[in-house]
Order: C-alpha cells, then structure tokens, then sequence
C-alpha cells in the first residue's frame, strides 16, 4: 500500500463515536499540527493533495527555546500560503526544555484551539512508535504502555489520529524526495541528552541497521497490544460500572475482586477518566499512599491534570486545577444547570419547597449551622460529615438562600420552615451532584 492510499484510509476511518465524544457524521475540520520537520511536512503535503481544500487549517507551536524558532514559524507560514492553507500560530513560554512540559504546553495549545468535529492530524511514524515503545520499555510499563500511541483518539471535543503510524520515516522520505518537499531539521534533534534523542541514534539506529524492518515490527507489535488492551477494557467495564459511579470507586466493592483483577480495574477505571498512561509507580502509590492509608489520612496522587483522593470507602479523581463558576441566577424557565463543579437540578415532587423570585446561591461560610426541618440546628459540617461528603467537596456546595436566611442545602436537607407537601400541589426538590 502506497504512503498516499494509507494516508486517505486512516483518514477515512475517524470514529468520533469510540471516542463517547458527541456523534459526527463526519470531520468537519482537519487541522495538522505542523512543525516544519519531515512528518509534518508531509501531513501537510498529504492533506493538501486528498482531503476537501476548505476544511484544512494547519497550527504551528513557537516554543520561543531556539534562536531559529522564528524562520521555523515564517517557514510554516510560507508553506500553508504555497498551498493556500490557513496557518495559526501560538507562541508559548515554558520555565524548561523538558520534554514532558513541552509536550503538556503543545497539547494544551491544541486543545484550546480544537472544537467538536475538527480532527488533529500527527506526522508520527513507525520510527515515532519504535522510540516510544522502547523508552517506555525501559521504565517497566504494562502493556498498556507498550501499546504506545494510538492511531487515533480523543482530545479534548476533538479527535486526534496518526495516518502515518505504521510507515517507516524511509517512507516518509521517499515521498518527500519524490514530491520535493523543503522541511527543516531541528539541531535539537540529534542531541543524545534527550531520553528518545538517545533511543533513535544510539538503539534504533542500530536496530534498523541490523534488521530493516525493526521500526515496523515494534509498531505491529504495539498495535497488536493496543488490541489486546482494548478487548481487556471490555472485558472489565461492566464491572467497573457496577463498582464506580462518575468519578467516585467505591472500595469496598472493588475489595471483593480477586487481587489481579482489582488491580487491573482501578487501573482501567483511571484511565477512563484521566485519559492518560498510569504509570506502575503511581498505582502503587494510589494503592499503598491512598487506599490502604488511615481513614484519617490526607495521601493522594497525581496523575496528569488529575488528583486521586480517599474518602471514607471512596476513592475520588477530581480535576486538578478546575475552575469554579460563579453561582447562577435561578429561574424556574430553567431546570438544569452544568457548572465545571457540578450540576444543579430543580424536580418536582409532592414535597419540597415553594420558590420564590430572589432566592439564590451562595457557597457555605466557616462555622456556618442551619436549623433542619425537622431535626433541629446542626453545624454545616457535622451534616457534611453525616451524609459523607469529602472534605474538599464542601468548599463549593451550594446553599439556596432567601435574603439572609438558607432555605435549602441542594441533594441534603431543606430547612426548618421552608418544607412544604401535599397532593395538589407539586413542590420543588433541588438535588446538587458535584464533579
């Protein structure tokens, strides 16, 4: 199969739909994540050649860490004009050159860019996957680590596919010859101070040297465990739908699985969530730091932009750095609102509250005590305590005041003297699910 042929049939089997994202009937966006190296090159040249003219755009990423990185971006700009492509360009600002922070500052910028039918077209090759099984090799990963880059998977309401996973960088310099494409050679590249700098010209080069095909081989390999690794997800959903709920395992159904089993099910749950690589080093952690810590204990790990924590039999992941909106203005024209801590829902019921125009919300304040209906007044934090809410979920839990007085604590209790009920009339229940 020519590079061309192999090119247009990735590019043909998007499925947003593997992805849980909202359901495309097909790309509407393709957007090439350009460099001006060899593989971005001839993404570009390949798009430019097959796929509709109109729904091409190309992103360049300025790391601003090369005094060349300017002519790298005029260059890329100078390309996209050849082949009347619109360009965008992102400079970016990072405190290192480690290749994990320049790697997190890129996708970031794809990420923001990205919207829902657009598809992120990588340059990647077999060469690429080589490099990341070995390297990955060599820090002990599963295989779901050494099943390495996908061909194709979600980012942010996007997809992202590599057309070229499976063709050699040989290939790839064929074309370009053939084709006579200009691209430029980042010097950074052949410095063995990089880990995959050091795997591509001090192990793969030799490999390849030796057996021809060895780039080729490793990414077949790679994909087979990719397949592998996906019939084992689905082996184990339906458990993990039975033991978890949103982002919150609950432990003490997961401690019934035989050790193995639970091992690899916290270890797909996770991956379901963060959409990352967990590492052995942080399962081991989750699992010695985390669950099998105090019930008293403050353990947590990180992973990606994510933090797992315990609670009670609970295990939580919850986003890092998550922006809180600010409280809307109630309105029963509307009964659902998403905010990025949670999700408020107004239903009715034949007990609840009778609303009234000016009620509001306000997050709790220290020392905070309400009186129940009821049940008399308790402290804020000892009802928390009682309906075993994480500690860091009270912090934005949202109370429905009226004037100065709380009315309501949402998926609670509602206070004394605002509880009202009977048949002929249907009441409002306010239920609070935070994220």
């Amino acid at each position: 199969m020519s590079i061309t042929q192999s090119f247009l049939q990735q590019c043909q089997s998007v499925d947003f739909s593997n992805a849980n994202l909202q359901p495309e009937k097909q790309v509407k966006r393709w957007v090439i994540a350009l460099s001006g190296g060899l593989d971005s090159m001839v993404t570009l040249d390949l798009a430019s050649q097959l796929l509709p003219q109109n729904s091409i755009v190309a992103l360049h990423v300025n790391h601003q860490l090369q005094s060349a990185a300017d002519d790298w971006q005029q260059f890329c700009e100078a390309q996209c004009i050849q082949r009347n492509i619109p360009l965008h360009s992102f400079k970016i600002s990072v405190t290192s050159s480690s290749e994990q922070q320049l790697r997190d500052a890129r996708y970031q910028c794809f990420e923001n860019f990205l919207a829902a039918g657009d598809c992120l077209l990588f340059g990647h090759h077999a060469n690429d996957q080589a490099e990341t099984v070995l390297f990955r090799l060599v820090r002990g990963a599963g295989t779901k680590g050494l099943s390495a880059m996908p061909v194709q998977r979600a980012i942010g309401k996007a997809m992202l596919l590599r057309p070229l996973l499976q063709l050699a960088r040989s290939s790839l310099e064929y074309y370009a010859e053939q084709q006579q494409l200009n691209w430029i050679e980042d010097p950074s590249n052949q410095s063995v101070d990089y880990d995959r700098n050091f795997i591509r010209h001090k192990v793969l080069s030799q490999l390849n040297g030796h057996w021809p095909k060895a780039s080729e081989q490793i990414a077949l390999c790679a994909q087979t465990l990719a397949i592998e690794q996906q019939l084992l997800a689905d082996y184990l959903a339906l458990d993990i739908q039975q033991i978890s709920q949103d982002n919150v395992l609950d432990l003490a159904k997961w401690q019934q699985f035989e050790s193995n089993k639970a091992t690899e099910l916290l270890r797909h749950w996770l991956i379901g969530i963060c959409a990352s690589h967990v590492s052995r080093k942080q399962l081991q952690r989750i699992l010695q730091d985390v669950i099998a810590s105090r019930s008293d204990s403050q353990g947590y790990c990180k992973i990606g932009a994510y933090t797992v924590k315990r609670f009670k039999q609970q295990l939580y992941v919850i986003k890092t750095d998550m922006v809180i909106e600010a409280w809307p203005v109630l309105s029963l024209q509307q009964q659902h609102y998403n905010l990025n801590q949670g999700s408020l829902s107004f239903n009715y019921h034949t007990q609840g509250i009778s609303f009234k125009e000016g009620m509001y919300l306000q997050s709790k304040s220290e020392g905070m005590s309400i009186e129940v209906a009821g049940r008399g007044r308790k402290k804020l934090k000892k009802l928390f305590q009682e309906h075993a809410i994480a500690p860091w979920l009270r912090e934005n839990w949202p109370l429905l005041m009226y004037k100065e007085a709380v009315v309501a604590v949402p998926g609670i209790c509602i206070c004394e003297g605002w509880l009202e009920q009977g048949q002929k009339k249907a009441y409002l229940s306010i239920d609070w699910h935070p994220l």
